[in-house]
C-alpha cells in the first residue's frame, strides 16, 4: 500500500510556530531594548535640551523688547524645567514671565550642579546673548558654558551641552 503523497503542513500549524518564535524572541530582545533606551536617555536629553536652548534663543531675538525668555530648572534629579517667555523680574524690575513656553521632564536623567541649576535660570535677551546669575552675581557673557547631565540608569555616563553666552552657540559633543 502506497502512503500517498506527503503531507504538507498546514496553514494553522505554520502560524503557531511563528507565533511561538516571535514570542521567545520577544522575551530576549524587548529587555535589552528597553535597558538601551534608558541608557540613552542622557543623550537624548542632552539633544533635545540643545534643541530647547536653540529655541528659545531664537524666540527671544523675534520678540518685543524687555520680553526675552527663560530656562529654569524645577528639580535636578531627575532633570526637569520650564521655558518661559520672559525674564523673573526679581532680576530686573524692567523684566516679567509672561506665559509658559514648555515643560521637559527627564527621569532617568539628573543635572550636575554648574552654571544652569535650580536657583541659576538662564536668560534669554532680544539682543541674542545669554545671561545667568550664579552666586549672586551676574556672570561673565564671554565664558562658554558647559551644561553637564548624568545618567541615572548607566553610572559613568554623561553628556555635555556646550553653550557659549556671547554668541549664542550651543553644542552637544
Amino acid at each position: 500500500m502506497s502512503a500517498g503523497p506527503p503531507r504538507g503542513h498546514s496553514l494553522v500549524e505554520l502560524l503557531v510556530v511563528c507565533a511561538v518564535l516571535l514570542g521567545l524572541a520577544a522575551l530576549f530582545i524587548f529587555p535589552q531594548y528597553v535597558e538601551y533606551a534608558r541608557a540613552r536617555q542622557v543623550d537624548d536629553a542632552a539633544n533635545v535640551l540643545a534643541q530647547d536652548i536653540g529655541y528659545l534663543e531664537r524666540f527671544a531675538q523675534n520678540s518685543e523688547p524687555f520680553e526675552g525668555a527663560t530656562i529654569e530648572v524645577k528639580s535636578d534629579d531627575p532633570l526637569a524645567y520650564t521655558c518661559y517667555s520672559g525674564r523673573p523680574s526679581s532680576l530686573d524690575p524692567q523684566w516679567h514671565i509672561r506665559t509658559v513656553l514648555f515643560e521637559r521632564s527627564f527621569p532617568d536623567v539628573a543635572l550636575v550642579p554648574g552654571a544652569l541649576g535650580r536657583n541659576s535660570p538662564l536668560l534669554f535677551a532680544h539682543n541674542g546673548s545669554v545671561q545667568y546669575v550664579q552666586h549672586e552675581l551676574w556672570a561673565d557673557q564671554h565664558t562658554p558654558v558647559a551644561v553637564e547631565l548624568r545618567s541615572k540608569v548607566e553610572h559613568g555616563r554623561t553628556a555635555d551641552v556646550d553653550l557659549n553666552p556671547f554668541t549664542g552657540a550651543v553644542a552637544v559633543p
